[in-house]
């Protein structure tokens, strides 16, 4: 399979090659006499055609980048100069407005004597003049809200990637898959303004060369609509541009790559990029056994099924470096806990093998765009967990769970997605955003899992062999459709939205418990009731969601602009689990089990109406929105009890606030306030018992109702001109009622459950409920400047948080306050390519309150402490190394960590052109790898100690891609 896969990838790659050189070669100029000719044009704004004085306009030679000629319009908007005869690249700039480039296919030709470009339009963009920092190489530049960075005040190694490049970038941190950027997840990396693999940061910034960058633009992206009528929805995501140098826009780059080593590892990859001016294609394939992982957050159910069956996943809670998430699972009931296997930390043993294509192109003079992506993956994990876990029973009472478990699966995941834009004429658009999912999941895992009351006093134990067949699909789909009317501001845009899901699984499971008085020792003789499972339970999940959405915006005065807006969504969702217990009289799966099985069906209806005002001025921009929600919740039930759920109704007004304001030259502030509801999920609401672990059992709700939250940000940037600096602060809050949590009961003595099912004395049951006083509030501080004496830039940052956690234990309500302080910094080099480094500090303080048990209060502290080296010396020998040391303090002595994990390779450059390379690796160099996590939860604190890949040496040749039409040697 992985031959086979490295052949394809190999000979598609050769035939690209080759049409590329070919295409070079029929696209050169064979003239080299310089001869000038003149060219002219006129700009005019797009909106009501007036002519943009003062606007200007660049021209850069397509072959000889160093020949760049500039003017500016005159009153008509009208601009005429003398340049060398040939092809050019044309920008063209103005105060307030996006800047207008053409290249590649639509590249200005200058090829008669008097040359005419034509009507140039250009549309209002940026409100806030840009401010530019000169002097020292200075990185930043700001537009109103956007921070722009130069990416030649950079300096990386030859070998670099753009994530590489952007780790030296102030309030940019990267860890793992997870990229955040002034204190927030970044969801969406673009190159030159296009979808890049959909939307999953990591793939273009792991297989982008540093080197074909020009700048690295940072900014909280609206939705398409708002972009389309100009008022802002406050549904932000935060976005990186990657914008391409002009000379790197036409040719092919990437790298391939292979290496073996101890272990039997391996590695195969390939990452190549042809651009053709408008046209780009890329192609990524990898095989691995080395836990090299290209997934993104949509790969759902990749790992649901091997999940560990420990009920992990109930509650939220903040852990060592990552989030125990809220628990869903395959279609979001407890059957997985993804939350415990995120794609940004998968944990134990991966091999993976994936490929992948994207495609990009416009036609129609740019009036028509297409992006285009497919991805495939299949990966097995094979994963070795030992779980610790303390419940807050009262306040003289507490609970230990122990669990040690193995689990190995195998996922295999299709995405597709695609984005088309349709600029119909001046006044009408269009943007259609299909997007489809295929997966299927084959697990199998083993469990023995204890529950001790203090004193290690047992109660009760388990051994459970659990096996899942899961597959499932989704599709969703999106339509924007505006028209613009002749008077300036005047709009009508409408928005369809589709979701369909289908998730289908089959599951077996044997297990053996054991239930004890919890006094005694059972190796004394204690007696103990057991009991045994033999159970197959087949379940299908089906949604379907769809919306629409009409938006009016009229002008009001001078600055002001008016929006009204009404939104109408309908989610159906049916349930449907059949459980059968083994029946030795007939060897079949017949004896049917009401209490484990559910018939469910659900709808959630909702109108919105909303009126909102946008006053802009010089300095600032200001939105004001009042909206009224009405929503309506109905059901019914077949089993395991028969009821029709009476409907519900919920009204909610729906305020919100906008408002960006220029202090000054290089400094502005932001702040957001909105609401917002969301609904209680299917799974949530059915009433069925998961017994996949005997021990943990959980159940749906159906009195659920819906949470009403309060959201709030507010970011102060400034950028020094004098200093060059560059400061970010920012506050974030998130304040919910209602707020869907947890109820758990956990036995004291044999209790028999409102549904009829027994749970046995030390085993717990939990269930959702809603529950007031959920907070999440965070702060982040970043600051950023030059050290010039060593030639180097230097970040700091720091934050504080605080998680308010409401539950319900045995009846009684528990607060869990989690209160995090953390900082660190980040010294880059910036003294030559030859030279890169980087010395990095992370710490973070964690208090852990609860209201339960106070004598279980909890501190903890984590540090990681990191350096970066890659050294060039003799022209063409290579040597890297990266040194982590990581310590954490208040686990306990079995949990506390203090280790060095160290990889060094050493290489060197290959061929006249240094594109080749081989190296020697070595991988946990001192062998001292580990992975221990602490998670904090609503009712319980955890520490997880999981398998990890140990040391291994490899051998490995790389050969990176450059094959430039417009380079210049």
């Amino acid at each position: 399979m992985r031959v086979k896969l490295l052949l394809t990838l190999f000979l598609i790659n050769i035939s690209l090659i080759l049409s590329a050189q070919r295409g070079e070669r029929q696209h050169r100029d064979p003239s080299g006499i310089r001869e000038e000719v003149t060219l002219k044009g006129v700009v005019l704004d797009s909106y009501d055609k007036t002519p943009l004085a003062g606007a200007h306009i660049s021209l850069i030679h397509f072959r000889d980048t160093t020949r760049i000629y500039h003017t500016v319009t005159n009153d008509e908007g009208e601009f005429s100069l003398s340049l060398d005869r040939g092809r050019y690249t044309l920008k063209a700039t103005f105060v307030g407005y996006q800047t207008l480039v053409l290249y590649g296919d639509q590249a200005v030709r200058a090829t008669s004597n008097q040359n005419d470009v034509g009507t140039l339009f250009m549309a209002e963009g940026a409100d806030i003049d840009e401010v530019e920092i000169t002097g020292y190489r200075t990185a930043a530049i700001l537009r109103g809200d956007t921070l722009d960075f130069d990416a030649q005040a950079f300096k990386v190694n030859p070998d670099a990637s753009a994530e590489d490049l952007i780790r030296r970038m102030p309030g940019i941190t990267v860890e793992g898959d997870r990229v955040t950027a002034q204190g927030e997840d970044v969801r969406r990396v673009l190159v030159d303004g296009r979808e890049f693999f959909g939307d999953d940061p990591s793939i273009a910034l792991r297989n982008l060369p540093a080197e074909i960058i020009d700048r690295i633009e940072v900014y909280d992206r609206m939705s398409d609509q708002a972009e389309l009528t100009g008022f802002d929805d406050g549904q932000r995501s935060k976005t990186i541009n990657i914008v391409t140098r002009l000379d790197s826009r036409r040719g092919q780059f990437g790298r391939a790559y292979s290496g073996y080593g101890g272990d039997e590892r391996y590695q195969l990859g390939l990452a190549t990029n042809i651009f053709m001016g408008n046209s780009r294609i890329s192609i990524l394939g990898m095989s691995n056994n080395v836990n090299e992982q290209n997934f993104s957050r949509e790969d759902i159910i990749s790992l649901s099924a091997g999940a560990i069956r420990g009920g992990r996943g109930s509650g939220m809670g903040r852990g060592m470096g990552r989030a125990a998430q809220a628990g869903g699972g395959f279609d979001g009931s407890t059957m997985g806990h993804v939350s415990d296997y995120r794609i940004t930390a998968q944990h134990g043993d991966n091999t993976t093998h994936a490929l992948g294509l994207n495609y990009s192109d416009s036609w129609l003079d740019n009036n028509l765009n297409f992006t285009g992506s497919y991805f495939f993956n299949i990966s097995d994990n094979f994963t070795d967990q030992f779980t610790d876990r303390q419940y807050y029973l009262d306040e003289t009472e507490n609970q230990h769970y122990l669990e040690d478990s193995e689990s190995s699966s195998r996922n295999n995941n299709h995405r597709m997605n695609m984005r088309v834009t349709w600029d119909v004429d001046d006044k009408n658009s269009l943007i259609f955003l299909p997007r489809m999912t295929l997966q299927s999941n084959t697990a199998d895992s083993y469990m023995n899992a204890m529950n001790l009351l203090e004193g290690h006093n047992l109660l009760s134990m388990s051994e459970t062999a659990y096996d899942s067949d899961l597959s499932g699909y989704n599709y969703s789909g999106s339509l924007i459709y505006r028209h613009r009317f002749k008077r300036t501001g005047r709009t009508i845009s409408t928005n369809f939205n589709a979701n369909f899901n289908n998730n289908q699984s089959l599951y077996y499971l044997d297990a053996i418990s054991d239930y004890f008085a919890g006094e005694g020792d059972p190796g004394y003789g204690e007696d103990a009731l057991s009991d045994f499972l033999q159970q197959k339970s087949d379940s299908e999940t089906v949604s379907s969601t769809l919306s629409s959405n009409i938006t009016f915006t009229e002008p009001l005065g001078e600055n002001g602009l008016l929006q009204a807006s009404y939104n109408i969504s309908r989610a159906t969702n049916k349930n449907d689990r059949i459980t059968n217990n083994w029946d030795p009289e007939s060897e079949s799966y017949r004896d049917f089990e009401a209490e484990l099985s559910n018939s469910l069906r659900s709808q959630y209806l909702t109108h919105r109406g909303s009126v909102g005002y946008r006053l802009r001025g010089e300095k600032y921009n200001l939105t004001l929105e009042m909206g009224y929600q009405h929503a309506s919740l109905t059901g019914d039930q077949e089993f395991p009890q028969p009821f029709e759920l009476t409907k519900r109704d919920f009204q909610n007004f729906l305020p919100r606030a906008m408002l960006t304001y220029d202090i000054e030259r290089g400094k502005s502030l932001r702040f957001i306030y909105r609401t917002s509801t969301r609904p209680p999920a299917v799974t949530q609401l059915q009433e069925v018992v998961d017994n996949s672990n005997p021990v943990l059992l959980s159940s749906g709700n159906p009195d659920l109702d819906h949470s009403y939250s309060h959201f709030f940000m507010s970011r102060y940037n400034a950028v020094n001109t004098e200093t060059s600096t560059n400061f970010i602060a920012a506050i974030f809050g998130n304040i919910s009622s209602d707020y869907i949590g947890n109820s758990t009961i956990i036995a004291r003595a044999d209790t028999i459950l409102a549904n009829g099912y027994l749970l046995r004395k030390g085993s717990q049951f939990s269930q959702p409920v809603n529950l007031d006083g959920f907070s999440n509030i965070r702060s982040h501080l970043t600051y950023g400047f030059p050290l010039r004496f060593i030639r180097s830039n230097l970040n700091l940052t720091s934050g504080l948080a605080w998680v308010r956690n409401p539950s319900l234990i045995n009846g009684r309500t528990n607060i869990a306050n989690t209160y995090t302080t953390s900082g660190g910094f980040i010294l880059s080099s910036n003294i030559s390519p030859d030279i890169d480094f980087s010395v990095s500090y992370n710490a973070s303080y964690n208090m852990v309150e609860n209201t339960l048990q106070p004598h279980l209060d909890n501190d903890y502290f984590s540090q990681r402490t990191g350096t970066r080296l890659s050294f060039i010396f003799l022209n063409n020998w290579v040597f890297r190394s990266d040194v982590s040391h990581v310590m954490q303090r208040g686990l306990g002595d079995d949990f506390d960590q203090d280790f060095i994990l160290w990889n060094m390779n050493f290489g060197r450059k290959l061929f006249n052109d240094n594109l080749g390379e081989i190296t020697f690796s070595i991988f946990d160099l001192l062998d001292q790898n580990n992975n221990i996590i602490r998670n904090v939860s609503d009712f319980y604190v955890e520490d997880l100690r999981t398998n990890q890949l140990t040391r291994f040496f490899m051998l490995s040749f790389t050969y990176n891609l450059r094959n430039f039409r417009g380079q210049q040697s």
